[in-house]
């Protein structure tokens, strides 16, 4: 049974020591070590291993093993301050995925759309702490977006939308990323807890295939339009991030073993557990631990190494 382990540097390098720690855990949990193969020449290493499902007693199960080695290297992933990160994947076709399911705040951008709303009304503090407490898990998504919403209750919304887009920073790598992404045929959405204006520029500006997020209510006071202070239609939350990866897996007749779902709030892991892989980006440490990958560096273009993708094939992949 085959698997990889792909080790990627946060800075310039990966250091020796992290390669030779990582053959021996390999050694310790009973793998057989294959290939060693530079993705980057610094930053990024691949390792194939093997576990001989032979060489396992009668008392042992299968899946209880390999979450053991899941266990033991997740374990090494969330030391403080390990400088790297350590994806690890069964062999099951990493260059053969065909979806891409991204969050939007904090992912494919560096601002959480909210907090720039709030800003804009002058209630940033307030909204900043209910956000904290709810990509921390400790309070539902659903709650604390009402009371979010609630917040903002008068702001005058006929230019809000044109004046966030020019303050939107795409997140470093992004571009790059679906731009080989899209080379390989991949379809990509974003599934955001947001709002469904700035989901659709970002869509745009990235070549995105789809976009879903909440909607703003607005009303008309004193011949204006603003905000309401209530979202309306479908709540976008992990349920239904979920919800909606399955939607456009079925659509595309996709299975969802070949989705991959990137997030990094506590609200993304129901979509992650939903598709064959999911990669925390830069997420908290609740949302770390139980995500099965997480990456920690400064560019989503770094998610190409998750896929098994050397540097030489990913400047062919963007021309």
């Amino acid at each position: 049974m085959g698997f990889f382990i792909t080790l990627i540097a946060h800075g310039d390098a990966l250091p020796q020591s992290a390669v030779n720690d990582t053959v021996a855990l390999i050694s310790s949990l009973k793998l057989n070590l294959g290939d060693i193969r530079k993705l980057n020449s610094k930053r990024a290493v691949d390792f194939e291993v093997d576990l001989d499902v032979k060489s396992l007693d009668d008392t042992q199960d299968l899946e209880e093993v390999v979450q053991s080695i899941r266990d033991a290297l997740k374990a090494v992933q969330l030391q403080p301050g390990l400088g790297y990160d350590i994806v690890f994947q069964e062999d099951v076709g990493r260059k053969d995925r065909k979806l891409f399911v991204f969050d939007m705040d904090s992912t494919l951008i560096y601002q959480e759309v909210i907090e720039l709303i709030a800003a804009y009304a002058d209630v940033e503090s307030q909204v900043a702490e209910i956000t904290t407490r709810a990509m921390n898990g400790e309070i539902d998504f659903t709650e604390s977006l009402a009371s979010r919403v609630a917040l903002l209750r008068g702001i005058e919304s006929e230019t809000l939308w044109e004046e966030l887009k020019h303050k939107i920073e795409i997140t470093n790598g992004a571009s790059e990323l679906c731009k080989g992404l899209k080379a390989l045929g991949i379809k990509m959405a974003v599934l955001s807890g947001g709002f469904l204006p700035l989901a659709r520029y970002v869509a745009s500006e990235l070549g995105l295939d789809y976009a879903y997020a909440n909607n703003l209510q607005v009303e008309f006071e004193n011949g204006k339009e603003i905000l309401s202070g209530k979202t309306c239609g479908e709540i976008v939350d992990g349920a239904k991030k979920a919800e909606l990866l399955k939607r456009i897996a079925d659509e595309n007749e996709i299975p969802y073993s070949k989705a991959v779902a990137v997030g990094d709030g506590a609200n993304d892991l129901t979509m992650m557990s939903v598709a064959g892989f999911g990669v925390a980006w830069n997420a908290k440490p609740k949302v770390q631990q139980q995500a099965p990958g997480c990456l920690n560096s400064k560019s989503l273009k770094d998610l190409f190494y998750v896929l098994g993708y050397s540097d030489p094939e990913i400047e062919k992949l963007l021309g």
